[in-house]
């Protein structure tokens, strides 16, 4: 299993590997009448749109291409493209993220009195870091606590 941390550097999520070096970074871009959420990864940006009833579901673009997406209601995010894989999420006191009953995933929540949070990933090796940070986004997003999975 790879470990990493997670913590805010402004209002940015930070990965990083037990080295720490950076891995990628999920960044919320705010102006005046526009706002932006991307994931910074290998040098290269990907686009994060919100879809679905009440925006509550993404879809992780690269150059207008979709490579992620989730879908909320099954609980799962599709890797699409060529080898299209199917991965199942749970979004309870440690998020955790599967693919045919194996665990990938799992992000423990440091809460911080008086401080932001920080976050401990354990991720298996053969996860892309690219799933991980988008993961980590959509287990972070403040409409996941709506459905009730919050043990």
């Amino acid at each position: 299993m790879k470990k990493y941390t997670v913590h805010y550097q402004k209002k940015d999520l930070v990965l990083v590997s037990e080295s720490q070096n950076e891995v990628g970074r999920i960044i919320k871009n705010r102006k005046l009448f526009h706002f932006e959420e991307y994931i910074t990864f290998n040098s290269k940006k990907y686009d994060i749109r919100n879809v679905g009833f009440l925006k509550n579901d993404v879809e992780l673009f690269d150059s207008n291409v979709i490579t992620y997406f989730t879908d909320l209601a099954k609980k799962r995010i599709i890797k699409s493209g060529q080898g299209v894989k199917i991965y199942y999420f749970k979004l309870k006191k440690t998020w955790q993220l599967t693919e045919k009953g194996e665990l990938l995933i799992e992000i423990r929540e440091e809460k911080r009195k008086g401080k932001e949070s920080i976050f401990h990933l354990e991720v298996d090796h053969s996860v892309d870091d690219l799933l991980t940070l988008l993961f980590l986004h959509y287990s972070t997003k403040e409409f996941n606590s709506i459905g009730g999975d919050g043990d």
